[in-house]
């Protein structure tokens, strides 16, 4: 009984990797010179990015604000003013939000009755998210525009944020500790 379940197993276990394999033609990707492989991967790099800034370009427009700029490439329209407490590095900013893809997709937001906390250059968040609560304070409300690089980059999340995803917030900060 032992030797056929083992011979099943067996038999299993090659019909997977026959049905796994592919008969598609692989692509052959040579190129001249490591220079011209460079010069490639560089010019599809400045092709995505002059395309994603042509996509904020056109989504602040859209929404007719005035978006301040930073010199990373965030982009942030304060859309309620306060005199609340500003953040620097190791305060723990209080949030809600709704993360959207610029192209309108929710991807995450807090429950209303719960906000969200991180340590300023600290927690996992992304990079643009501690960039861009630096130049809010407590009790103001803004949208802030992530280009792909202060997001979650070529990866994304592996979850709900695809690869290279420009990322809008729709932030209210709630409080500091």
């Amino acid at each position: 009984m032992k030797a056929i379940y083992s011979f099943s197993t067996y038999l299993l276990l090659i019909m997977c990797l026959i049905a796994c394999r592919s008969n598609e033609p692989k692509k052959d990707l040579s190129f001249e010179s490591k220079e011209v492989y460079e010069e490639t991967i560089i010019a599809s790099h400045q092709a995505f990015l002059k395309k994603e800034k042509e996509r904020i370009v056109s989504f602040m427009d859209s929404l007719g604000l005035e978006f301040n700029n930073t010199g990373t490439g965030l982009r942030y329209a304060v859309l309620k003013d306060s005199n609340g407490d500003s953040f620097k590095t190791g305060d723990v900013a209080v949030v809600r939000y709704q993360l959207k893809s610029i192209e309108g997709k929710l991807l995450y937001e807090t429950r209303v009755e719960l906000a969200h906390e991180f340590a300023v250059d600290f927690d996992e968040v992304e990079t643009g998210l501690h960039e861009a609560i630096k130049y809010l304070k407590v009790g103001e409300e803004a949208i802030v525009i992530l280009p792909a690089h202060l997001g979650h980059g070529i990866t994304g999340d592996q979850a709900a944020i695809p690869a290279q995803t420009t990322l809008v917030y729709y932030l209210t900060v709630v409080g500091k500790k």
